[in-house]
């Protein structure tokens, strides 16, 4: 049974480097592991040395990876909506503006594209392990409550359809096929990402895990987030603190005689009450919370040569960093 590990958050809090650390880890530990990200800025790639294509590819013993361009990868889908669209009101609306208007009834739509592949890889169970680094928060998260949205627009085209009556009236107003065609796609798009929805929602099968640091940007993001999670159903499971500024203590005695110990003794400072509030709001919604140390260089690279190794033993050597179903 493949399992997953959904890692999110804001950009630039080291997500791509938790996910890459993780998918390295547990590939050593002899998993079959796959590395995918949907992050537009193909950090993975920096992160592990290598560049990654959109299909798999492997990169390390027993470690996969691959770059999803959601938008490349459902646009055959997404222009026959937008076409449906166009065709099912062009009697009514000849000048109609289509893009606007399925982006703003559907929105997310591109994100889909993630969605669908990352379904595709769960269902298929050709991997032990899938870890996925997904595009800063709030882009394929969202996409997961598009199947309301899309029941809602079904609903109401049904509903337009069935109060125009009349043959005659029915043909001027809407063009048949052109409908049905529409009402078959987004029932698709609909059923595709709720067999996604009902893996997350899965804890013996995913663990969904958020990265941030402690400053007030990176917590008022993870707040949001996790309570966004929370109101769809799908529960967060981990917390990696990043780039922690550690307590020097007898070294931070000298700050008054040098000025870069008193610099990093302020962001020590600074940082305590951001994580003294995720601590807090872990406790409420029973999220464990792993702190990690700022590293003094950069941890990229794969192989006992890279520093990912590193940087997986700072969440590895806690108790809390655990697969689904353990």
């Amino acid at each position: 049974m493949t399992k997953l590990l959904l890692v999110t958050g804001k950009g630039g809090v080291g997500k791509s480097t938790t996910s890459a650390s993780l998918a390295h880890y547990y590939a050593e530990q002899g998993l079959k592991t796959i590395l995918i990200s949907s992050d537009p800025a193909h950090s993975t790639d920096d992160t592990v040395g290598v560049k990654i294509s959109s299909t798999p590819q492997e990169i390390a013993t027993n470690l996969w990876a691959m770059n999803i361009d959601a938008a490349k990868a459902i646009s055959g889908r997404v222009t026959r909506v937008k076409e449906a669209f166009a065709s099912m009101f062009s009697n009514l609306f000849p000048n109609m503006d289509t893009d606007v208007v399925s982006m703003s009834a559907l929105p997310g739509l591109d994100e889909w594209g993630a969605c669908e592949i990352l379904g595709e890889l769960m269902r298929d169970e050709e991997y032990d392990l899938i870890v996925f680094d997904t595009a800063p928060t709030g882009h394929t998260l969202k996409a997961l409550t598009a199947p309301d949205t899309i029941k809602e627009m079904l609903l109401k085209i049904r509903r337009m359809k069935k109060k125009i009556s009349g043959k005659l009236l029915k043909g001027i107003v809407f063009k048949g096929s052109d409908t049905d065609e529409l009402e078959e796609l987004l029932a698709s798009f609909c059923d595709e990402i709720d067999l996604l929805k009902s893996f997350l929602e899965d804890t013996e099968r995913t663990k969904i895990m958020l990265v941030s640091i402690p400053t007030e940007a990176g917590f008022m993001e993870f707040y949001r987030t996790i309570n966004f999670l929370k109101s769809i159903g799908l529960p967060a499971n981990t917390l990696i603190i990043n780039h922690i500024v550690p307590d020097l203590k007898q070294h931070f005695d000298i700050r008054g005689e040098n000025p870069a110990v008193a610099m990093v003794w302020s962001e020590h400072q600074n940082q305590q009450p951001w994580i003294n509030n995720y601590q807090k709001v872990c406790k409420e919604h029973d999220v464990s919370a792993i702190g990690v140390t700022r590293l003094p260089y950069e941890p990229k690279g794969l192989g006992d040569s890279g520093h990912l190794k590193d940087f997986a033993d700072l969440i590895m050597g806690t108790d809390k960093m655990t697969l689904p179903g353990e």
